[in-house]
């Protein structure tokens, strides 16, 4: 029975009106509930998808700012517990930025290490590695870490030379002649999050500092390397021996030129 049949009974003057008042009652609160059943189910149909739209930004924010392995960590426990890795980690600079900094207007000076930048930032991302942090016109990235894998050292020395390459191809395009050392080295470090605004992916440990090293005690155009590093990759590039050479606060340790990878020449 619908709503107009409860009122035609109505109009005819049934006995009970009592009952239809009832029954009509009943039949307006039950349409009302389900109305407000169905507009409860749209609102909550609509905060679903906002919250699952929200979620994706947020996701792609996350693993924008942070490795994918250390945003999913973060994402379902909260946290990225501190741990140790055995990794490559890799520091590029260029010689004689600083001069000609003062002579390039800031706008296009940013413009160029943006290019320069989103180039090294494909490489290391194509060479399995992470991309640290850039501090003016250094670059900081590690292999090995946070996904340990067993040719980290390889996969650095190729990244290296692949980016000496990108500069190369730069400087033949724009006119420039930017020169870029890579200093590389192989060690245990310690691997956090740190920051709680913006919070970021680091690495800890002497063996940071002695690759920074390296890359200070290089020379433009060239990749240097420290002993340990060559004993992990010696059988997958050519080396130039350099002897001992010394390195700020480290006193003398053992250095090589990446000349090319094996059959592969990136002169």
């Amino acid at each position: 029975m619908n709503i107009s049949s409860l009122i035609n009974l109505y109009k005819e003057g049934p006995a009970d009106k009592q009952l239809l008042n009832k029954l009509i009652g009943e039949y307006l609160d039950l349409i009302a509930r389900r109305e407000d059943d169905a507009l409860q189910k749209k609102l909550l149909k609509d905060l679903i998808q906002k919250y699952v739209s929200l979620e994706k930004r947020v996701d792609r924010l996350l693993k924008n700012t942070l490795p994918e392995k250390v945003a999913e960590e973060i994402k379902y426990e909260g946290t990225f517990t501190p741990r140790q890795f055995y990794c490559t980690i890799l520091f590029s600079d260029f010689s004689g930025f600083t001069m000609l900094a003062e002579t390039i207007p800031h706008g296009e000076l940013i413009a160029i290490l943006d290019e320069i930048f989103s180039g090294f930032d494909t490489i290391v991302s194509d060479c399995r590695g992470t991309k640290v942090k850039t501090i003016g016109d250094a670059y900081m990235a590690v292999f090995g870490a946070p996904e340990p894998y067993k040719e980290h050292a390889v996969k650095a020395v190729e990244a290296g030379l692949e980016m000496q390459d990108f500069v190369r191809k730069f400087n033949k395009k724009s006119g420039f002649s930017f020169g870029m050392r890579v200093g590389i080295h192989t060690g245990s470090v310690m691997a956090g999050v740190v920051g709680r605004e913006r919070m970021q992916f680091d690495i800890f440990g002497d063996n940071v500092n002695i690759a920074s090293r390296y890359e200070t005690a290089g020379e433009k155009n060239k990749v240097n390397i420290s002993y340990v590093t060559y004993m992990e990759s010696r059988d997958h590039f050519i080396f130039e021996g350099r002897g001992s050479i010394s390195l700020k606060n480290k006193g003398k340790m053992k250095a090589y030129f990446v000349l090319q990878e094996n059959g592969k020449d990136h002169g």
